[in-house]
């Protein structure tokens, strides 16, 4: 293994701390804000990611200021007075204030002044330090915070309903994602009760939680504390079905969820649109060997969370039988994905050269597409924290539609790279 290659592990900014998961689950609600107790520039890391997934969220957010003074003599005074100018406002929902590293080192006592606060409407405290976990981490414990405040209580369940868990703002295609979950649920006569969360989720709605027959934890990474949780809180059965990627895989998602609720999953009408797109698919990629008769897609190298990462790799195994193989990257450990369809990489010398006709699809983060190089031959799909500001609310690439749009932009980016190497554009090393 190469030393640089090693050293990549040491570089910064790697993934999100805690706080920025916090913020992003409070800030999810209709008008809360957030005030971040920490530096400035913890705050600025932090609103960066956020507002690209979220531009309204930069508005919302806020920070305590804290200085290397604070830091000696405790930061309270300062904290009572953001909070009070946070909360000038009468529109407010909630005030979430979170802690971060060194604030929580130092002591101060963050639950008993919001305690004593009145801010005229609910407050939540959390040490959010990115000392003591992750994203995800964040998320989850911001959630049942949320759910514990409102003042949620056990109710009778609507037959047929579900809460889908573990829809974050700041994943890719979240709101297109949930649009396709909720309509393929529907057709097989599953009523969505909530989403947790949607962006503009309202706080007295999050009552309604325990109305759901069932919980579903669409990421595992986020939502399995929070349906932990729930199932101690409220006697609400859940079940983990990650977000479906691929037709085969929508399908069974679909079955296990109603093989939960004890419903038949009528699907015929869902299959017949699968077989309109397969034979669309198998007739576009075959006009490509018209352009030319040698490509092949070689490898599909996929680095992403647990429950993403284990879907995809499903849906190349059964939906995607062009690549050769599959090679992934789990971002953290919630559980081992089943080892039998693909192959693990950790450094991009993991991963085989590719010859001048090979292409490789890639799904993870920009970052990453630049670490494995040929970027010319590779197909890009970014299944991380957004890197850009500008957002289709529709796009997704999860169900049966999303499987339709991910294979529409394989080929269109297949045939573009196909195109410049015939026409000369682009120059391969051999």
């Amino acid at each position: 293994m190469k030393t640089d290659e090693k050293l990549k592990r040491w570089q910064p900014c790697q993934g999100y701390c805690q706080m920025t998961g916090a913020a992003s689950a409070f800030l999810s609600v209709t008008g809360s804000k957030v005030v971040m107790n920490c530096p400035r520039w913890c705050a600025v890391l932090a609103e960066r990611e956020l507002a690209n997934a979220v531009k309204e969220y930069e508005q919302r957010l806020f920070c305590s200021e804290v200085l290397e003074p604070d830091l000696l003599y405790g930061v309270s005074e300062k904290l009572k007075q953001a909070i009070a100018e946070a909360c000038a406002s009468p529109q407010n929902s909630l005030l979430a204030v979170l802690t971060s590293c060194s604030l929580s080192l130092i002591g101060d006592d963050i639950k008993g002044v919001c305690k004593n606060l009145q801010p005229g409407c609910p407050i939540i405290a959390v040490d959010a330090g990115g000392l003591s976990g992750e994203y995800w981490n964040g998320w989850s414990r911001a959630v049942i915070e949320l759910l514990e405040c409102s003042g949620l209580q056990p109710a009778a369940p609507e037959p047929s309903s579900v809460n889908l868990i573990g829809s974050s703002t700041c994943y890719p295609n979240w709101e297109g994602d949930m649009l396709e979950l909720k309509r393929m649920l529907k057709s097989v006569g599953v009523k969505v009760n909530l989403c947790l969360l949607d962006n503009g989720t309202v706080w007295e709605d999050l009552k309604k939680t325990g109305k759901a027959e069932l919980n579903v934890v669409i990421n595992e990474e986020l939502g399995l504390p929070v349906a932990e949780w729930l199932q101690e809180k409220l006697q609400q059965k859940y079940i983990i079905a990650d977000t479906p990627y691929g037709f085969s895989q929508s399908i069974e998602w679909l079955r296990k969820i109603t093989a939960a609720l004890d419903l038949d999953c009528n699907a015929d009408y869902l299959l017949t649109e699968i077989k309109i797109f397969q034979d669309s698919i198998f007739d576009t990629f075959a006009a490509l060997r018209d352009y030319d008769n040698n490509w092949q897609l070689k490898r599909m190298v996929i680095s992403a969370g647990s429950s993403c990462a284990r879907s995809l790799a499903q849906a190349a195994a059964y939906d995607l039988p062009l690549p050769e193989k599959c090679f992934v990257r789990i971002s953290n450990s919630c559980r081992n994905a089943d080892e039998n369809n693909y192959h693990k990489w950790q450094y991009a010398d993991d991963l085989p050269q590719l010859d001048s006709d090979e292409y490789q699809i890639f799904c993870g983060t920009d970052r990453e597409r630049i670490e494995i190089g040929d970027i010319e031959k590779t197909i890009y799909f970014n299944l991380a924290m957004p890197a850009a500001r500008l957002h289709i609310n529709r796009e997704t690439y999860a169900g049966i539609n999303g499987w339709a749009y991910f294979m529409q932009s394989t080929f269109s980016q297949l045939k573009q790279f196909i195109y410049l190497k015939m026409t000369g554009k682009i120059f391969y090393k051999n």
